[in-house]
C-alpha cells in the first residue's frame, strides 16, 4: 500500500501551519535584519570618533593610517587575531549578547552604548575599501553630506568595519557575506560608492571584488546609488574631459580580489562564472560609474 500526500481537512490544516511557520520565520528574519541594520552618524565619525582615535592610538594614527591598520589595532593582526587589542570605547571588554559567555562587540554597538544619539537605523550603505586612508574617507563623508544638503547628525551610514561583529567574522563564525551584505543593501535601499579615483591604474575601488559585487546588486535590484569622490580625485576630475574619464575607468571583475579566498571564489562564480557573465558585469559596473561621474560633473 503506497502512502500519498494527505488530502482534505488534514492537508488544509497542515498547509495553514506551514504558512504560519513561514510567516513567523519571515517576521523573525525581518526583525533580526532591522536589529542589525544600524548605522553610525556621520557627525560622530567626523568629530568624536577621530578625537577618540587620536587618544587611543596616539602617534599610530596619522594621515596614512588605513582601516586595515585600525583593524590590526582593534582586533589583532591577521597572524594573531584577538591578541594585543586596543579597546575602543570598550568594544573588547563589553559582554556579547550573541556569543553567550564571551566578551567583544561590534564598534557600532560600543559607540551606541557610549552615545545613543550616534547610532540609529542606517540611511546609507557605503561601498568602499578597508585599504582607504581613514582621514580621507572621513573628509569625503563630511563633504558628501555638505554637497547633498544632509544633516550629519541624521545621516547614519552602514559600514562593515563598524557594523559587523568582527569578533564573529575573524573567528569564522559569520561566513555568509553574501547574505549579510546583499540583504543589508536591499534593506537600507540606498548605496553611496566612495571612489578613491576614477583612474583604474591607481584606483583601489576597482581592484576590490566586494565593491564590484555591491554595484552589481545595486543595479540588479534597482536600488538608489550615488557617488562620493575623494578629495584628490575631485580636483583631478575637474581637469579632465568625460571621454578621457571613460577611457580611464577599467573594471575587470576576474582580476579583482577579496581578502578571504572563499569570498573571492563565491563572488566570481556568481557574477563572473562564464566569460560572458564577466563581460556583462564589467560593462554594468563601468556604465554605472561613468553615469554617476557624469552626473557629478554636471551638478
Amino acid at each position: 500500500m503506497s502512502v500519498g500526500r494527505p488530502t482534505g481537512p488534514a492537508a488544509a490544516s497542515g498547509s495553514v501551519l506551514v504558512q504560519q511557520k513561514s510567516a513567523v520565520a519571515d517576521e523573525l528574519a525581518a526583525e533580526q535584519m532591522k536589529k542589525r541594520a544600524k548605522g553610525v552618524s556621520v557627525e560622530f565619525l567626523v568629530s568624536t570618533f577621530e578625537t577618540k582615535l587620536q587618544n587611543a592610538l596616539g602617534d599610530e594614527y596619522h594621515d596614512n593610517t588605513t582601516f586595515i591598520h585600525l583593524a590590526e589595532s582593534f582586533w589583532g593582526r591577521r597572524e594573531a587575531r584577538f591578541e594585543n587589542m586596543t579597546s575602543f570605547l570598550g568594544h573588547v571588554e563589553t559582554p556579547s549578547s550573541d556569543r553567550v559567555g564571551e566578551n567583544g562587540v561590534s564598534l557600532c554597538t560600543a559607540i551606541g552604548i557610549y552615545d545613543s544619539h550616534a547610532v540609529s537605523d542606517a540611511t546609507h550603505f557605503l561601498s568602499w575599501s578597508w585599504s582607504y586612508q581613514v582621514k580621507k574617507l572621513l573628509q569625503t563623508l563630511k563633504e558628501y553630506c555638505t554637497k547633498r544638503g544632509l544633516d550629519r547628525k541624521k545621516t547614519f551610514v552602514w559600514m562593515c568595519f563598524f557594523c559587523n561583529d568582527q569578533f564573529e567574522w575573524f573567528s569564522g563564525r559569520e561566513q555568509d557575506g553574501f547574505e549579510t551584505f546583499g540583504n543589508m543593501l536591499r534593506h537600507i535601499g540606498k548605496m553611496v560608492c566612495i571612489v578613491d579615483t576614477y583612474d583604474a591604474a591607481t584606483a583601489i575601488y576597482f581592484k576590490r571584488l566586494w565593491p564590484i559585487y555591491e554595484i552589481y546588486i545595486g543595479f540588479t535590484e534597482e536600488l538608489a546609488m550615488d557617488l562620493a569622490l575623494m578629495v584628490d580625485s575631485k580636483e583631478q576630475l575637474q581637469q579632465e574631459t568625460l571621454a578621457k574619464i571613460k577611457q580611464a575607468i577599467v573594471v575587470e571583475v576576474r582580476s579583482a580580489g577579496a581578502s578571504m579566498p572563499d569570498d573571492e571564489t563565491r563572488i566570481k562564480e556568481m557574477i563572473a562564472g562564464r566569460e560572458s557573465d564577466a563581460k556583462e558585469t564589467n560593462r554594468i559596473a563601468k556604465l554605472l560609474l561613468v553615469q554617476m561621474i557624469s552626473n557629478y560633473l554636471m551638478e
